[in-house]
């Protein structure tokens, strides 16, 4: 199996077109296979700028445009077989169900709330979803 080189990065917002070229430019100079970030502050709006930039490969959960957000991005030297998405926690808990290599694979992608009274509820939610996945994935 090609070995898969992943990265998580929290971008403090990416929905202005410098700051998102500069998140990107950094990504495509590390070679990542995977990437995950969080803290977007993404809305469905800038999905078409995202692909223009980086390619088809790039999945989204968004939330209210200054709070949140996730994106998976896949190198375009990467092109698994997507075989599911969900949205578990729209804006904090992307999960993706691949096909790599003959090999399927759940990837998630989370971002915690970062105010307290939220945060037992969110990890009793992500407790819940991860216990629907497949432990042999």
């Amino acid at each position: 199996m090609t070995p898969l080189i992943i990265a998580t990065l929290n971008t403090r917002g990416c929905r202005m077109a410098l700051r998102r070229s500069q998140v990107l430019s950094y990504l495509w100079e590390g070679g990542y296979s995977v990437v995950f970030l969080q803290e977007t502050h993404t809305d469905p709006t800038a999905e078409d700028s995202w692909r223009l930039e980086w390619g088809d490969g790039v999945y989204f959960s968004h939330f209210m445009i200054r709070q949140a957000g996730v994106a998976t991005l896949f190198s375009p030297n990467l092109r698994p077989e997507v075989l599911g998405v969900t949205e578990a926690v729209p804006g904090h808990l992307l999960h993706l169900q691949v096909r790599m290599e003959g090999l399927v694979v759940n990837l998630v992608n989370i971002y915690a709330p970062t105010t307290s009274p939220k945060r037992p509820q969110f990890y009793q939610r992500v407790s819940d979803f991860f216990s629907t996945l497949d432990s042999h994935e």
